[in-house]
């Protein structure tokens, strides 16, 4: 998708808004405290609170009528489409029309790469650097999805709402009966697998038909690998898909699947399927994002209730990325400028920082046991969930999947479909060829 350049609003324009009749906002002032508006409307574009469905759909709904309310001059509007391929169709229409709605929630990276090279996006860096306690309220390694320094844009587009990692989940009497301690790098792993198969216990089963599992894997191991720098190397082909570090990292997935580990019929096997003998306990590891510990509280595991899983962050190859693991932000708020006044623009920021804020995030938690952005001093219900954010909180730096960072929109897709390869014979130079030459017909 791309998009024809509007002229958009200057940080000059927006300082010098009148919001009430008579009165303007100082140009030093990015901090809107306590500004009162003159009946502007923003519309806000989410997949949640659609109809109250479910605890958070009804807990956004209820916290947008409770703004609404305020005696501020704002009034929202809610865009609300559940389903994930038709919100996104029907905001990049809207974009394309001229008529984007002035908050929507995104993944972030070069997905909104288009926005932002279109002019349509607010800089929103100096309300952050005017509202220290807001901005310093963000964990550091949510912001990765909202900056575009390696495209050659300065400043914040965006806060992030939601953030993930991926780290190595475990049953401790799987590891406890086979005499085998919980592996802290990548070798570890490796004898653990290798005695949990010979002791007739299975390791890992992965559900590689659906494709993000391997895209996972393959974006993990080269961070742990590699680093985060790694990202950026394959986006602008420094580092090539074919290349001797690559054709590495598809060896250890290969050198997984011939021995065993990830489990039989893999192609045949779905995320669902793997989450079962994982829960049931026919499974000793498995891979998978801080989202896991509500998805396994909420499927009844007598695992779980028993507290027979332990999570530890991914294994390291190199010491010194240790600390650095797939992860990020998995969704953002951005403010769009496109066809907005001035008046909608600062409304958009107000109300911002009212869902990106402790109390918002402290109700949500509540409904939804989650890991986000802001920091929080909360401890859940769910034991599995602590310990996951007490590993976030002491992570340094994260990526998300690596073809996120690529202009190319194919670039995903091909390389999770080329990874697949590795579960049917194929080798990793094989597999390397073929991402290489299928990108290469785009470009």
């Amino acid at each position: 998708m791309k998009l024809k350049k509007a002229t958009g609003l200057t940080l000059a324009a927006l300082m010098t808004v009148s919001l009430i009749p008579g009165t303007a906002l100082a140009a030093e002032d990015y901090s809107l405290k306590d500004v009162q508006f003159d009946n502007v409307t923003i519309r806000v574009a989410t997949r949640n609170g659609g109809g109250a469905e479910s605890a958070v759909d009804a807990y956004y709904l209820s916290k947008v009528e409770e703004f609404n309310a305020m005696d501020n001059g704002i009034t929202v509007e809610m865009i609300n489409i559940s389903t994930e391929a038709d919100y996104l169709d029907r905001l990049s229409t809207d974009f394309a029309s001229g008529d984007a709605p002035n908050i929507f929630l995104e993944y972030g990276g070069s997905r909104v790469l288009d926005y932002l090279e279109a002019d349509y996006l607010l800089d929103l860096q100096p309300y952050l650097e005017a509202d220290p306690d807001w901005y310093g309220g963000f964990k550091e390694n949510g912001w990765s999805t909202c900056k575009f320094e390696d495209y050659g844009y300065e400043g914040i587009y965006g806060v992030p709402s939601e953030t993930y990692q991926i780290m190595l989940f475990y049953n401790k009497s799987l590891l406890e009966e086979n005499g085998i301690e919980v592996p802290a790098t990548w070798d570890e792993l490796m004898d653990a697998c290798a005695k949990l198969k010979e002791a007739g216990v299975q390791p890992f089963v992965v559900g590689e038909k659906d494709a993000f599992r391997f895209g996972h894997l393959h974006t993990v191991l080269s961070l742990k690998k590699y680093g985060a720098d790694v990202a950026q190397k394959l986006a602008s082909r420094e580092m090539s898909y074919d290349g001797e570090e690559m054709l590495s990292i598809y060896g250890m997935i290969k050198t997984m699947v011939d021995n065993g580990y990830l489990g039989d019929n893999l192609l045949s096997t779905d995320k669902g399927q793997e989450d079962t003998y994982f829960e049931e306990g026919k499974a000793a590891f498995k891979y998978d994002g801080s989202w896991y510990p509500a998805q396994i509280e909420e499927s009844g595991s007598e695992l779980f209730a028993n507290q027979e899983v332990g999570v530890v962050r991914f294994p390291s190859i190199e010491a010194k990325y240790e600390k650095t693991d797939m992860g990020g932000t998995t969704d953002a708020y951005y403010i769009s400028t496109l066809n907005a006044t001035e008046e909608q623009v600062q409304a958009s920021v107000v109300f911002l920082k009212y869902l990106a804020s402790v109390d918002y995030i402290e109700g949500l938690i509540a409904v939804n046991p989650n890991t986000y952005a802001y920091n929080v001093d909360v401890k859940t219900d769910n034991y599995l969930l602590n310990d996951v954010m007490a590993i976030m909180n002491d992570t340094e730096d994260v990526r998300s999947d690596l073809q996120g960072y690529d202009t190319q929109s194919m670039a995903m897709n091909t390389v999770r479909t080329a990874l697949q390869g590795l579960a049917m014979d194929k080798t990793p130079e094989e597999v390397g060829s073929e991402i290489v030459d299928s990108l290469a017909e785009y470009e």
